[in-house]
């Protein structure tokens, strides 16, 4: 008797980068040379440029994704902000009180920002036509920005004065088992907050009308952080062995009391040990931003949901190939002087892209388009113009 069988497996998508090298220099050089001439106008346009094509060259089963902002929008954020640091910087330098009022400000408005950005990007990126959305109660990312933050670590600097209390009062060694509690302590901190970060990310994304969705475990985001100061182990074994014999030498002289051209020649003596201890640093720093870059880009797509889960994400990032692609870029970009900035960029993305997956029938995606619009740039000027680390 003949049976019939029906494939159950989900489909898969694996996203594809077209992007080339050689096609971007183009567009980079052009960019830089229009931003140049123009006296830093242009540079409005050019990051609509990056953005497009970077995002033009994404393609998920057959379709790519779009960006949709105005150079103008762009434009007129970038000029308030910089109207706004000109202000400030004037402040400094004429009434000091102001400037403090203003930095106090923009942290009490920083949670709002951040939110801003977020939904600001959102909006403007597409997928098949459908734009994304982002949809956050203030109060929430004020409490996950500023509240818990600032409880915590004024926790941990209450741990602190506790230490220097014990010490003064002769107990040295609870001030020790004390002070040693301050290494899980900040790690669990910092791992907690980037749950909580993460959490407040993803589960108020949208796409179209459907929501993303997410468990983001505490837990997780501790046993990472706790990862990325243990990757320090071995740096410090290697640091204790090339500057030992350095320290001890500089304690003997201190005790003893020697003079300053006499512990100068000892640190000149040892300048290779100090210049390699630096470089150790660098690695290890190296080293653990790009393992918390692959745990956290891993966990957030591999628990993260759409439309009540019947589409699912897949991120399959790994360390070592991600650190060596990392240090081939640095040597790319610092041997040819920056010029080959465009190649590592397209290296960079075409990595971050090949690595994500897709699980589900796209096709059948019943998502309605939204007609939520975000007209200000402020907030995305404000944070790239600062630096600030919100993207996740």
């Amino acid at each position: 008797m003949n049976s019939l069988s029906t494939n159950t497996t989900p489909q898969r998508h694996k996203l594809k980068f077209h992007g080339s090298g050689e096609t971007w220099l183009g567009i980079w050089l052009v960019n830089i040379l229009l931003t140049v001439v123009t006296f830093g106008i242009y540079s409005a346009w050019a990051k609509v440029r990056t953005r497009r094509y970077f995002y033009g060259n994404t393609e998920l089963a057959g379709d790519r994704f779009d960006y949709h902002a105005k150079p103008t929008q762009l434009l007129l954020g970038r000029v308030l902000v910089i109207i706004g640091l000109m202000v400030f910087y004037f402040a400094v330098g004429t009434t000091p009180t102001l400037a403090t009022l203003l930095v106090l400000a923009f942290v009490a408005l920083l949670p709002w920002i951040i939110v801003r950005n977020w939904r600001f990007e959102a909006i403007m990126s597409s997928y098949r036509g459908v734009r994304f959305n982002y949809h956050c109660h203030v109060g929430r990312a004020y409490m996950t920005f500023l509240v818990w933050p600032l409880l915590a670590y004024l926790a941990l600097a209450m741990v602190i004065g506790m230490s220097y209390g014990i010490i003064a009062s002769g107990f040295q060694m609870m001030a020790v088992v004390v002070a040693a509690l301050l290494i899980p302590g900040f790690i669990a901190v910092n791992g907690v907050l980037s749950a909580v970060q993460h959490d407040l990310y993803v589960n108020n994304l949208f796409f179209g009308d459907s929501a993303f969705s997410g468990k983001m475990k505490k837990a997780a985001f501790v046993k990472f952080a706790m990862v990325a100061v243990l990757l320090a182990l071995p740096f410090l074994v290697l640091i204790v062995m090339a500057l030992g014999s350095f320290i001890y030498d500089m304690a003997l002289m201190s005790q003893f009391g020697a003079d300053g051209e006499a512990i100068g020649s000892v640190v000149l003596a040892n300048t290779s040990k100090i210049i390699l201890v630096y470089f150790l640093l660098l690695v290890w720093g190296m080293m653990a931003r790009a393992w918390l870059t692959v745990a956290h880009r891993n966990y957030m797509f591999n628990h993260t949901r759409l439309d009540q889960g019947k589409i699912a994400f897949h991120s399959t990032m790994k360390l070592l190939p991600y650190v060596w692609l990392l240090f081939v870029n640095a040597l790319i970009v610092c041997f040819s002087l920056g010029l080959a900035t465009p190649f590592a960029q397209v290296r960079h993305a075409r990595y971050l892209v090949n690595t994500l997956e897709v699980e589900g029938d796209i096709d059948t995606l019943t998502v309605q388009a939204h007609t939520d619009t975000a007209q200000s740039a402020v907030a995305e000027e404000l944070v790239q113009a600062l630096d600030l680390n919100v993207g996740i």
